[in-house]
């Protein structure tokens, strides 16, 4: 991973501090699949001779993606979708860059601004630190209030994997987690995405099609100004849609991938606050749960932030949950998202 120097950073470790995370993860690129609509089913309204009927539309869920190997929960499973005729399908717009991923994902249509579900955005919901005006966005690597606390974040941009069951381990803990969420995987789970913000989680930007700012890790040309903006813009609209929220100014690098360059084009769009982690838990890598456990739970600072993925390749992070929290729980700390940690 290669650090900028002068890059600006919030709760970084002390100079000379070794930390206890590696510096990279290179997890292999993957390439998006087209996006295409929801099938609505309308069912015809017939006008009789001395009386009529009307019949609401019914709306079929997009089947969430599985392995054959791992067992994803069951709020996440559904029947697919059936296509429509080749004259029928709709012509949905998409991001300006979507050469970042491989990973079929489920056919859905973009959402409607005038149909779709509002969710209030969270009630009294922590005002961001300000701009410091640098013209770059700022590395978040905690907070600086002398609280010990943790923020649990979830990347979510693969499959769907085991959303629904995370949601549920949080919610019997009373814990407020935070998710990084693409653009792809939010249209692709309205559902989830509503709950998450209804029950009092914060959700930040983490680009469209999860396509590296560099290229570093995926060995792509870097992306421009105007396609990071398209990135940004299109999950911003996305997600305020579907819940009424704003994820600005909060950002979470895909790969982890930055440098000046980027930082500086991310601050030009409003996202000043880059969110890193104090530890990768390699779920993504295939780790199971006691590894990421102990993993995790080593040389712990007052703030530390765990980087943690809901698709089911993680299966590891979801079955280390638990642990996790009684660890955390057990030290001290209190459990709270990224903008609450960043609270004086």
């Amino acid at each position: 991973m290669r650090r900028t120097d002068g890059t600006q950073r919030i709760g970084a470790p002390p100079a000379g501090a070794s930390p206890a995370f590696p510096a990279t993860r290179n997890p292999q690129p993957i390439t998006p699949s087209p996006r295409h609509p929801v099938t609505l089913m309308a069912l015809l309204c017939a006008t009789l001779l001395l009386g009529g009927c009307t019949a609401a539309p019914s709306v079929v869920a997009p089947a969430a993606p599985g392995a054959e190997s791992v067992l994803v929960p069951a709020a996440s499973e559904g029947a697919a979708p059936e296509p429509l005729p080749a004259d029928e399908t709709a012509n949905v717009a998409t991001s300006a860059d979507t050469v970042g991923y491989s990973q079929t994902l489920p056919a859905v249509a973009a959402p409607r601004p005038e149909s779709a579900p509002i969710v209030q955005t969270v009630a009294n919901r922590p005002p961001p630190p300000p701009d410091p005006g640098t013209g770059q966005s700022v590395l978040v690597e905690g907070g600086s209030n002398g609280r010990l606390e943790v923020a649990l974040t979830f990347d979510a941009g693969a499959d769907t994997g085991y959303g629904a069951g995370i949601l549920d381990v949080l919610g019997e803990e009373g814990i407020s987690a935070t998710f990084g969420m693409t653009g792809l995987w939010a249209q692709a789970n309205p559902d989830l995405v509503q709950r998450m913000v209804s029950e009092g989680h914060q959700l930040i930007n983490h680009t469209w099609d999860h396509a590296s700012l560099t290229g570093a890790n995926t060995g792509l040309p870097a992306q421009t100004p105007d396609e990071i903006t398209q990135q940004l813009a299109d999950t911003e609209a996305v997600v305020r849609d579907l819940t009424g929220y704003e994820t600005r100014p909060y950002f979470r690098p895909p790969y982890g991938d930055y440098d000046a360059a980027s930082l500086g084009y991310l601050a030009d769009n409003g996202y000043y606050l880059s969110i890193w982690w104090t530890c990768d838990s390699h779920g993504w890598d295939g780790w199971g749960s006691q590894e990421i456990i102990d993993y995790c739970t080593t040389n712990i600072r007052p703030h530390e932030i765990l980087l943690l993925h809901v698709g089911a390749a993680a299966v590891g992070d979801f079955q280390a949950l638990p642990g996790l929290i009684q660890v955390f729980r057990d030290g001290g700390y209190a459990f709270v998202t990224v903008e609450q940690m960043l609270q004086p």
